[in-house]
């Protein structure tokens, strides 16, 4: 495969991981699933996201051949006000009130904000990085600017992740405290989309470096040239010296007589 289309098909393919990540990513982020448990003596499952908690209560079943039905989502923003103060009036009273350890859960704790600032770091990075790469092919210099900001978007990807799988296994965040007994949350889906959506980045990364090392080899135009080529183009007395000899055939030395006295 010529080495200029080599380059385009990296970059399409480096371009098009990237599309799929950030489609994943923001997947991930939008869910509440990132962390469910289900809660058997108030028969309802809980989603706990970065930025919003879901209730699904379960229905009783029908008869004996028919399971119950489960209810559609409620949800809440961890940031709403009215909420907090909810959450804060629940926890004044966990003497008295057993579903008061699991409202702890929907607080907006300082983990799920720097989860937050890295996933939004990593997508507007990523976004710049499938700019600067459509402009890569007439702008040479762009091909590090794509490589660079890809790097800092799975970078910041890596970290959002690693952030939430630290916090989510700690005691106090992995289990959760119910009135009769005690429950432990597992990583949801939403989880594993964003993880997904890291790892096309990587690929993607992977893939950019070959493009920037094929972009160092050209001149701009998408040409690759030879070394001594670029060097006889700057210096024209190399040029010169290293033109080639011509191999027509020989052309006859004229002979000149010069007439001298006796």
């Amino acid at each position: 495969m010529p080495s200029g289309a080599a380059k385009k098909a990296l970059l399409v393919l480096s371009s098009t991981l990237i599309l799929v990540g950030i489609g994943l990513t923001i997947a991930g982020a939008f869910s509440p699933a990132w962390q469910v448990v289900e809660i058997r003596e108030f028969r309802a499952e809980h989603q706990h996201g970065l930025w919003w908690d879901c209730i699904r209560a379960e229905q009783h079943v029908v008869s004996t051949m028919e399971f119950y039905d489960e209810s559609p989502l409620h949800c809440m923003y961890k940031f709403d006000e009215s909420a907090e103060l909810v959450i804060e009036n629940t926890l004044q009273n966990i003497d008295e009130d057993g579903a008061a350890g699991e409202a702890e859960h929907h607080k907006f704790w300082a983990w799920h904000k720097i989860v937050l600032f890295f996933i939004v770091s990593s997508e507007f990075l990523a976004f710049f990085a499938t700019c600067a790469g459509c402009f890569a092919p007439c702008l040479s210099g762009m091909a590090f600017a794509f490589t660079i900001a890809l790097f800092l978007a799975m970078l910041s990807s890596i970290i959002a992740d690693g952030v939430f799988f630290l916090a989510a296994n700690r005691v106090d965040v992995r289990f959760v405290q119910g009135m009769v007994g005690t429950y432990e949350q597992v990583i949801g889906y939403a989880f594993y989309l964003h993880l997904l959506g890291t790892l096309c980045w990587i690929l993607a990364f992977v893939c950019a470096l070959a493009t920037t090392y094929k972009f160092l080899r050209s001149n701009g135009n998408g040409d690759d040239q030879p070394q001594r080529y670029l060097k006889e183009q700057r210096d024209p007395l190399l040029r010169n010296y290293n033109a080639p000899y011509p191999t027509g055939p020989p052309v006859p030395y004229p002979r000149t007589y010069r007439e001298t006295s006796a």
